[in-house]
């Protein structure tokens, strides 16, 4: 994954060498590589509908409290028009035992 980075003029890095403008370009394009994150536990800012933050952003992913028909938690999506609503489904299992609601 490429991130883009700001550099400010000026200062100088442990090499010494002076961050111009024609040492930068010397230097090209930086990345930096971010490695795969595993065995971590991801918490999720919390929010109520009311106080989601303005959606437009997409990707972001945020936990609501109230956000499943106004009283059960969810997980939603901003996708670049609105924050969309994951719902939670049944408790961790280790069986492969389903419970499904079935209108009808």
């Amino acid at each position: 994954m490429a991130i883009t980075c700001t550099v400010t003029p000026g200062t100088t890095m442990e090499t010494g060498v002076e961050l111009s403008a024609s040492n930068l370009n010397e230097l090209g394009n930086p990345t930096v590589v971010v490695p795969n994150i595993s065995q971590t536990s991801i918490t999720l800012e919390n929010f109520t509908v009311a106080n989601l933050p303005s959606n437009g952003t997409v990707g972001r992913l945020v936990f609501v409290t109230n956000g499943d028909g106004g009283s059960l938690p969810c997980i939603a999506v901003d996708n670049g028009t609105n924050w969309v609503r994951v719902n939670l489904g049944s408790a961790v299992s280790a069986t492969d035992v389903e419970d499904y609601i079935i209108a009808e």
